[in-house]
């Protein structure tokens, strides 16, 4: 477990939605959410982790964002971490991006970087096709 996912742990606990599960709607947790399910709609966290097994369709909201599974949609993180299982179509802000080999992604990147004033900056890259 990273120093961020302890934290996140320790301010909001951990929230882990049952494998075959189906939620749609905006959906926030204070800390730590697994999503082994079916979700569709907007989800709200301190870390986001998709498992396996899990398909989001839509947003992302998080300091930090593992996917293992399927995404569609928007990612707005931290640190974001697509693994070598993870199957992603979307649009991804974030500060810091790894992506494992084996890993599929479609889509843009746009690195955010705090500017003078503090505000995040975006600035566009995009993945070249191997």
């Amino acid at each position: 477990m990273t120093q961020e996912n302890r934290a996140a742990t320790a301010s909001g606990g951990r929230s882990h939605l049952g494998a075959g599960s189906r939620i749609a709607g905006e959906l926030y947790f204070p800390g730590t959410v697994e999503l082994p399910g079916l979700v569709k709609g907007r989800v709200e966290a301190a870390a986001i982790v998709i498992e396996e097994t899990g398909e989001v369709e839509g947003e992302l909201h998080a300091a930090s964002i593992t996917i293992k599974g399927r995404f569609s949609g928007d990612i707005a993180g931290g640190a974001v971490r697509l693994t070598e299982t993870a199957r992603v179509h979307a649009d991804i802000s974030y500060e810091s991006l790894t992506i494992d080999i084996g890993a599929e992604l479609d889509g843009r990147c746009k690195i955010r970087s705090p500017n003078k004033a503090g505000m995040p900056e975006d600035q566009e890259n995009r993945p070249s096709a191997e």
